[in-house]
């Protein structure tokens, strides 16, 4: 494949290095640099046919036989058709005269001197002249038309003009008119120079002078100058006009001067750089999360978000201002994790973080939503701000347990976290502007308007509203950014290109998300909840070491099975009694606290009396779990603790069907327990059987017991 005849005075530039041809080759061509140290560089007509589509590779005819600043003409932009259209029209018709001028030249009908031009002009004159009519002749053919002409050339300004025109290799750059370079400019003294470069740099200041100020300074100073020079008898200077110092400023560098004058921030913003941002392919390739102060005022009616305010607090407080901790899959832009809460909190960021991670399509549909909520997966790289929040231990604990790579992109740079910034923004516009009690992004906007006397949602209506938006507006509405695909069309579709992204699995989720408490084990392995939970492993090591107790973890959404260490490895820990299979904390609680309420004299609960009791509280349990999800932040060891001894959580709950347990009636609160003492103590009861059988009835015992903690 051959290409272009390259020559040698031709100039190629290629990733700004300057080269001339030194050889054709088979293969391709052999450049050599023009500067020292001359690199050599060969190039194949494959290569090079790639380089010639490509920026990186310039080519100009006979460049390397002229100087720079021959090349360049100074200050002309590099093409000629960026220039102005009155000086491509004083180019093109002195072009008229060169070319006419040559042409008289290789006939022989004149030399290059001045004597021979003159000679020649008239002719020249008159055949530019009749070029330039029967161009214009073709546009206006109707009589009585107005004609301009320009004054023509004489000999020496004609032979000027050609020989630039040579001189160049024939560019019309050359002919260009160099106005820009007249007028009769003074030139400044060394000490005038530095005094002036001194006062123009005043502009570049956070007191933010005018350009009119620095004129009157320049003023003020040449008058001090020329007063001195008075007495010295020297002549006055002349003191730079307004366009000078204009000319003087817009000389300076704008990045610089604009921070000087408004800071780092504000310049870093102006003159920041437009992208795209990261690019990614894969649903939960990365995951931006992000906390947003919400612009509206709601009233606080969850005691869940209450429970961590102070009594003067809560009293003080009538109406406040929530914070949304959001999570953003950048493939698909579907928000696949959300959390409210008071205040910005590494608790809340975790609790996002493994809503990200759950189907939540029944929260959706428990807050009436049409549409389910099954974005989210294992994330691959967690982008977040310097928010303490974000840089917490607990917060990149959790992100390595995902196996999740944490980023944290410096402030102000939106554009490393462009897409939850902008969904920011699409809240702020269409979600927030629906609701009384908006406060407005600014006082200047929010003006007069009162938002606290304004307030018209709870909490908990704040939180349906923005759950629905989510769901049944913003991810089935086009999307700009996907190039008019909607958010779920967009995962839908990636999803069927990729696959699903990679799940947390229960024992996983229990280590990462897990709340971790420590009880004693016994013979029917550890208790906690009122509900005997135990595996093989527990009851090897209640035989054979001499661990008395360990460390367990639970899923608060899910109490069926444990998390328990034995021997420093994790095995699963089953409920003994069935009774809290798929049952979440926040129901279990709900429940224990009514029964505890409605009759404290009994304490043995059957499984299916439990199940019937929790089928009756229903719409309290939907309720508990939407804001235990959503709205309440993770319960620590102490809580757990405090909440077991409160409420009665040491409960003992029976196997389904147990012996000797009579059901004479449908009466969810039947099951008969007794009050006794709250002394006793199983460290005075016998000790329980190593394995009991499947069908052994545990022994009635008298008095009331919390069993958790032997």
């Amino acid at each position: 494949m051959k290409h272009s005849n390259f020559k040698l005075l031709d100039l190629v530039i290629l990733d700004g290095v300057e080269y001339r041809l030194a050889s054709h080759e088979p293969e391709g061509i052999v450049l050599i640099g023009t500067a020292p140290p001359h690199p050599a560089r060969s190039i194949s007509h494959g290569e090079l046919g790639e380089l010639l589509r490509s920026p990186r590779f310039r080519c100009i005819p006979g460049g390397a036989a002229r100087t720079a600043a021959e090349r360049n003409l100074d200050g002309l932009p590099e093409y000629f058709r960026d220039l102005p259209d009155s000086k491509q029209q004083t180019a093109l018709w002195r072009l008229l005269f060169a070319e006419e001028l040559l042409r008289c030249i290789e006939a022989g009908l004149a030399r290059r001197n001045e004597a021979s031009v003159s000679t020649i002009l008239p002719a020249i004159i008159a055949a530019v002249e009749s070029n330039i009519r029967k161009r214009f002749r073709k546009r206006f053919k109707r009589a009585g038309r107005m004609e301009t002409h320009r004054t023509p050339p004489c000999a020496k300004t004609l032979l000027i003009w050609t020989r630039a025109y040579e001189r160049s290799g024939l560019n019309i750059m050359a002919l260009v008119p160099q106005t820009h370079r007249c007028g009769g400019r003074r030139q400044m003294l060394p000490g005038e120079l530095t005094a002036f470069d001194a006062l123009i740099a005043e502009y570049a200041s956070p007191l933010r002078p005018t350009i009119d100020q620095i004129h009157e300074r320049a003023t003020n100073l040449y008058a001090d100058f020329n007063r001195h020079r008075a007495e010295q008898g020297q002549p006055e200077l002349r003191p730079p006009s307004r366009s000078t110092v204009y000319r003087a400023i817009k000389r300076m560098d704008p990045y610089e001067t604009y921070l000087q004058r408004w800071g780092v921030d504000a310049a870093n913003k102006k003159f920041a750089i437009i992208e795209y941002g990261v690019q990614v392919l894969r649903p939960m390739e990365r995951v931006e999360i992000d906390e947003w102060d919400v612009d509206l005022m709601a009233w606080v009616s969850n005691a869940d978000l209450l429970d961590r305010l102070t009594t003067q607090q809560i009293a003080a407080l009538e109406v406040i201002r929530l914070v949304i901790c959001v999570a953003i899959d950048c493939a698909t832009r579907c928000v696949v994790g959300l959390t409210l809460s008071r205040s910005t909190s590494a608790e809340a960021a975790i609790r996002t973080l493994e809503t990200v991670t759950i189907d939540k399509t029944a929260i959706a549909g428990g807050l009436g939503c049409r549409h389910g909520w099954h974005h989210g997966g294992r994330p691959e790289t967690v982008a977040a701000d310097m928010g303490s929040a974000f840089v917490s231990d607990d917060f990149k604990i959790t992100c390595a347990g995902l196996l999740a790579r944490l980023v944290n992109p410096p402030g102000g740079v939106a554009k490393l976290r462009s897409r939850i910034e902008r969904l920011f923004g699409t809240f702020a516009t269409h979600f927030v502007s629906r609701f009384r009690g908006r406060t407005f992004s600014n006082p200047e906007q929010r003006g007069d308007y009162d938002a606290e006397s304004e307030a018209s949602l709870t909490d908990q209506d704040l939180l349906a509203a923005l759950v629905t938006y989510i769901v049944d507006v913003y991810h089935q509405r086009a999307h700009r950014g996907l190039h008019g695909e909607s958010p779920a069309e967009c995962w839908d579709r990636l999803v069927t290109k990729y696959g699903l992204p990679a799940p947390v699995d229960a024992m996983d989720r229990r280590a990462i998300f897990g709340i971790e408490l420590e009880r004693s084990i016994s013979g029917r392995g550890v208790r906690v909840f009122g509900a005997d939970f135990a595996c093989d492993q527990l009851r090897d090591a209640r035989k054979h070491s001499h661990q008395h107790k360990a460390r367990l973890r639970f899923d608060p959404l899910d109490l069926g099975w444990i998390a328990v260490e034995v021997g420093g490895t994790w095995y699963p820990a089953h409920d003994l009694s069935g009774a809290l299979s798929g049952v979440s904390f926040y129901q279990w609680s709900a429940f224990a606290k009514t029964v505890m309420d409605h009759n404290r004299e009994r304490a043995a609960i059957s499984a299916e009396i439990f199940h019937d009791g929790l089928r009756r509280l229903d719409l309290l349990s939907t309720e508990a779990a939407n804001a235990a999800q959503l709205g309440r932040m993770t319960f620590t060891t102490e809580e757990i603790d405090r909440a077991e001894q409160t409420l009665g959580l040491g409960l003992h709950l029976l196997p389904t069907n147990s012996v000797g347990q009579a059901q004479t009636s449908s009466d969810w609160l039947q099951g008969g327990f007794e009050v006794g003492g709250s002394g006793a103590d199983d460290a005075d009861a016998p000790p329980a059987p190593e394995d009991p059988p499947a069908d052994d009835t545990p022994p009635a015992r008298k008095g009331w017991r919390f069993e958790d903690d032997e």
